[in-house]
C-alpha cells in the first residue's frame, strides 16, 4: 500500500446494535462506554489518518490542517448506513463495502452457528418453551442475542427459568432467535483475523491472546506465543478461520473479519471452542492480529 494513502475513519463500535435495530440510537450510558472503548481501538488508525465522529466532525487529529478531508479514503469499523452517512457528512467517500443485508447476515450468530465449529451442544432457540426444555434436566446455559457485542445481550439460565429470565426471553424472542450455549468457564481467549478482497482472495493474520472482562468486554490483546496454543488448538483455529473466510466470501462479504475462540473448563474437563464468534468487521484486536494495514478495497 502506498504510504500516501490516508484514511478517514468512523469507529462505530456499536455496529451490531444498529444492524439489530437500525433506528435505535445509543443511550447516554452506552455512548460513554463506547467513548472509552474507542480509545482502545485507536491502533487501527495510521499516523496520518483522521477520526471523525458520527456527525462527521474531526476528532483526531485536532489540528484543522491535518484533519482536512481532501484525499482521504473513507473507512469504518463496520460500514453500516449510519457510519457511511458520517463519512459522507465529513466530505469523505467511503471505500467499497458489502450491502447492509450482507453485514447483518454474516454478523448474526446463526451464521457462525451454521458453520458447525462452535461449542458442543449449542443450539438456536426461537420460543419460550424451547428455553424451558433446555434446562428441564437442570442444565446451565448462556443465552446470547444474535446481534450483540462486548458481552452485552446475554442471560444465564441456571437450571430453571426464573421471572427475570422469563422477561428477558420474552423481550429478546420478540425480535429474533437466540443462541444457547452450555455454560462453561473460559480459561484463555484467542482470536485470528483475516481480510477478504472483493475478488475473494483471503489473507490470514497471526493468532492472538485476548484478555476480556468477566462480562466479555475487550480489555487487551497480544500476539500468541508458541506455547499459548497446543498444536491441535492452533490447527483447529486456523481451520476455523479458513472456513469462515470461505463462507464469508460465498455470502458476498468482503473486508476485515475476526474469529474468536477459547479454551474452557467444564464438568468433563478442559476443551477448546475453535469458533465462538464471527466478527465480520474490524475488531479491537485487528491491528495486533493483522499488523499490515489492509489497502483500500
Amino acid at each position: 500500500m502506498s504510504a500516501a494513502v490516508r484514511f478517514g475513519w468512523v469507529l462505530n463500535l456499536d455496529a451490531e446494535l444498529e444492524l439489530a435495530r437500525p433506528h435505535q440510537r445509543p443511550t447516554a450510558r452506552l455512548a460513554a462506554q463506547l467513548a472509552h472503548h474507542r480509545a482502545l481501538a485507536m491502533g487501527l488508525l495510521g499516523p496520518d489518518d483522521v477520526l471523525f465522529s458520527e456527525t462527521g466532525m474531526p476528532l483526531v487529529p485536532s489540528d484543522p490542517g491535518r484533519a482536512a478531508s481532501t484525499g482521504l479514503v473513507g473507512r469504518a469499523f463496520c460500514p453500516t448506513p449510519r457510519a457511511l452517512r458520517a463519512l459522507r457528512a465529513a466530505g469523505v467517500s467511503p471505500e467499497p463495502h458489502p450491502p447492509v443485508e450482507v453485514l447483518r447476515a454474516v454478523n448474526h450468530r446463526a451464521f457462525a452457528h451454521g458453520l458447525g465449529r462452535g461449542l458442543h451442544g449449542q443450539r438456536l432457540i426461537r420460543s419460550l418453551p424451547e428455553a424451558h426444555d433446555l434446562v428441564a434436566d437442570g442444565g446451565a446455559y448462556l443465552l446470547k442475542r444474535p446481534l450483540s457485542f462486548a458481552g452485552r445481550g446475554q442471560c444465564r439460565l441456571l437450571g430453571t427459568v426464573d421471572e427475570m429470565a422469563r422477561r428477558w426471553l420474552v423481550a429478546s424472542l420478540r425480535d429474533d432467535l437466540l443462541l444457547a450455549e452450555p455454560l462453561v468457564r473460559p480459561l484463555v481467549e484467542f482470536s485470528r483475523h483475516g481480510f477478504l478482497t472483493a475478488a475473494g482472495d483471503l489473507r490470514l493474520g497471526r493468532p492472538c491472546v485476548q484478555e476480556v472482562s468477566a462480562r466479555g468486554a475487550f480489555v487487551s490483546v497480544r500476539p500468541a506465543e508458541a506455547s499459548d496454543l497446543s498444536p491441535s488448538e492452533a490447527d483447529a483455529l486456523a481451520e476455523a478461520a479458513n472456513a469462515v473466510g470461505a463462507a464469508l466470501a460465498e455470502a458476498g462479504y468482503f473486508g476485515p473479519f475476526g474469529v474468536d475462540a477459547y479454551r474452557y473448563a467444564a464438568a468433563h474437563g478442559e476443551g477448546f471452542c475453535a469458533l465462538s464468534e464471527v466478527n465480520a468487521r474490524y475488531t479491537m484486536s485487528f491491528a495486533t492480529g493483522f499488523p499490515e494495514r489492509p489497502p483500500p478495497l
